[in-house]
Order: C-alpha cells, then sequence, then structure tokens
C-alpha cells in the first residue's frame, strides 16, 4: 500500500512538474516569436522614414500580441481609418433604437467601407448625430487616442490645426473585437466584419498575402505623408490582426514596406503554431 502511495505522489509531482515546465517553455516561445516579429517589423519597415507603429496580434489559444514603431507609440492621423469608427456609431445607434436603418444607410456604410468615399461618409457622420454622437460611442467603448474632429476633405479644419486621431491600439481593438463579435454583439458585429471584408483596397498589407480572408480598412493622405492599414487576415493556419500607422514617410517606400509586412509577419505566424 505504501508503495502505491508513493508511485502516485512522484506521478503527481511529475505532472506538476511538467505542466510547469510547459508553462516556461511556452512562455520562452512567445518571446522568442515576439522578439522575431519585431526584427520582420524593423527590416520591412526600416526604409519607410517619418514615424511609424505596428501592432500585430494573433489571436485563438495560442494569443501573442507585439507592439513597436520608430518613435513613441502614441495616436497618429487617422485618415480614412476614422470610417470604421463612424461604421461602429451608426450600428450602435440602430441597437439603441434611437436610428433605422434604411436602404440608403446601408448602402452607404459600403460605399464608405468599400470604397472609402468621403462625401457618404460625412453623410453618414451628420446621420449618427455629429461629431458629439461619434465621440460619444468612442469614448464608451474607451478608445482613448481616438478622436473625430472633423469632416473629410475639410482642408480648412487642417490649417486650423484640427485633424482626427487614431492609434494602432484603438484599431486593432475596434477590429478584434468585432472578429469576436464582443463590440456589439453578434447580430452587428457580423454586419461589420461583413463590410469590413468587402473593403477593395488591398493595396498595402494584403498585397502579397496569399490565401487568406482578409477584413481590412485602409487610410490615406499624401498630402500629409499619412499612410495606414488595419486588417485581420483569416488563414487555415490561424488569425491574425496586422494594423501600421505611417505618417511623413515617402509614399512609395510606405506601399512597398507594408507590403512586404503583410506578406512576411503572416507567413511567419502561419508556420508558428
Amino acid at each position: 500500500m505504501k508503495g502505491k502511495w508513493w508511485r502516485l505522489m512522484v506521478g503527481v509531482l511529475a505532472l506538476a512538474g511538467g505542466v510547469g515546465y510547459w508553462t516556461t517553455a511556452q512562455a520562452t516561445s512567445v518571446k522568442k516569436e515576439q522578439t522575431a516579429i519585431k526584427k520582420i517589423i524593423k527590416r520591412d519597415l526600416k526604409p519607410v522614414g517619418g514615424k511609424w507603429s505596428v501592432k500585430v496580434t494573433r489571436l485563438g489559444k495560442h494569443p501573442l500580441s507585439v507592439r513597436t514603431g520608430n518613435q513613441s507609440i502614441t495616436r497618429q492621423r487617422s485618415a480614412s481609418t476614422i470610417k470604421v469608427f463612424v461604421m461602429v456609431t451608426i450600428f450602435r445607434r440602430a441597437k439603441q433604437h434611437k436610428l433605422k436603418l434604411n436602404s440608403r444607410d446601408r448602402q452607404d456604410l459600403k460605399l464608405m467601407i468599400h470604397n472609402s468615399d468621403n462625401a457618404v461618409a460625412n453623410r453618414l457622420i451628420r446621420r449618427a448625430g455629429g461629431f458629439k454622437v461619434v465621440n460619444q460611442t468612442i469614448r464608451h467603448y474607451h478608445f482613448k487616442q481616438t478622436v473625430l474632429q472633423r469632416y473629410m476633405l475639410d482642408t480648412h479644419a487642417l490649417r486650423r490645426g484640427r485633424d482626427n486621431y487614431t492609434s494602432v491600439n484603438d484599431l486593432t481593438r475596434v477590429l478584434v473585437n468585432i472578429y469576436h463579435h464582443q463590440l456589439l454583439g453578434k447580430t452587428y458585429d457580423k454586419q461589420m466584419l461583413a463590410l469590413l471584408r468587402g473593403c477593395r483596397n488591398h493595396s498595402k498589407l494584403p498585397k502579397l498575402v496569399k490565401r487568406a480572408t482578409v477584413y481590412n480598412k485602409t487610410g490615406e493622405y499624401p498630402d500629409k505623408g499619412v499612410q495606414n492599414d488595419a486588417a485581420i487576415f483569416h488563414t487555415k493556419r490561424g488569425t491574425y490582426s496586422i494594423v501600421v500607422m505611417a505618417q511623413s514617410g515617402r509614399q512609395w517606400q510606405q506601399y512597398r514596406g507594408m507590403n512586404r509586412l503583410g506578406r512576411d509577419v503572416v507567413n511567419y505566424l502561419n508556420h508558428h503554431r
């Protein structure tokens, strides 16, 4: 009896030790992956110039998050990525029964997200209730580095120092929450995800990525050297979020760097875990 008890205790201790070892090994592995991804980011975006920041997230059972930049990571000019938050506001108002979505609203949402139509985005801002209501929604969900302060193409507001801002943190969180149906709930998040899947601009992060379903929204303001892309890639091997924001840089190098970044990060994550 004593022998059996002893063997049982040895087995339990060995199992506990094994679990501890596995956890440590897993943590070490994640750190190595984070280091490898940071190297990829810095290599691919080194020629871009200006200011840039990136956040990479792996969704699922083996979560991973990497955030880096060539300067302090703060809010940056959003360009058209702010339209994601306008979309969220429209659907939130519908969920609250403060706005009844009609056929024109749905068509406008497609034009704003699929084609990045600026005039339509301005119409949807007014339809949502204006800047105040959009910013209330932004604050409600604690997107602390995001603010809507001007209409699209309002160069007069820009000259007065007012622009729209967001960050790689806020864009990542809004995309991931929509993907997981954890923002407005399944009914509305599925509709927003379908809109993001229909975005026609795959000229940046998705351009060189093969065999992936892409949900994204780009933003660009060449006069200010702004090129942004916020994307989720779903592949057979995993689902990943990549958000890149660049400003005051050289456009052709921004595009080239983002093309490589999307391809290299997705390829790396597809072959790890």
